[in-house]
């Protein structure tokens, strides 16, 4: 057995490898790594990018949603102001301002809600006979 095969004789195992070459090794597997974790930030960069983007539509299909549920709501308001005109003794309001602690809901129940207790209040007036509709 030569010295070089001794499992513990460092020394002579590394006079096989020049430094210049274990240099260029040692640095080889560096970059190596780095161009590894460089590739799985780029893929993660990625997927964040779509998720961003998706989280954003989703975010602007609520401010639409929310957009309608307030014409929704500010137009039956109007129909409500309009059908109770006749009624003398109910003092009319401004419309009101939203609740900031209200519990938020799925703008479209919240739209179908306001329509329904909409036509509520006009069959009730008509049935009293004091719709002018």
């Amino acid at each position: 057995m030569t010295a070089a095969d001794r499992p513990g004789d460092r020394l002579t195992k590394r006079r096989a490898v020049s430094p210049a070459t274990a240099y260029k090794q040692a640095i080889l597997e560096v970059t190596g790594g780095m161009e590894g974790e460089v590739k799985r930030n780029d893929e993660r960069v990625r997927q964040l990018r779509e998720r961003v983007a998706e989280l954003d539509r989703d975010l602007s299909t609520a401010a639409d949603r929310r957009l309608l549920v307030r014409i929704a709501a500010n137009l039956a308001w109007e129909d409500a102001l309009e059908a109770l005109w006749v009624e003398s003794w109910i003092t009319m309001r401004p419309f009101p301002k939203p609740d900031r602690m209200a519990k938020a809901g799925d703008a479209m129940e919240l739209g179908a809600e306001i329509e329904q207790r909409a036509n509520e209040l006009l069959a009730a007036v008509r049935g009293r006979g004091g719709g002018r509709r």
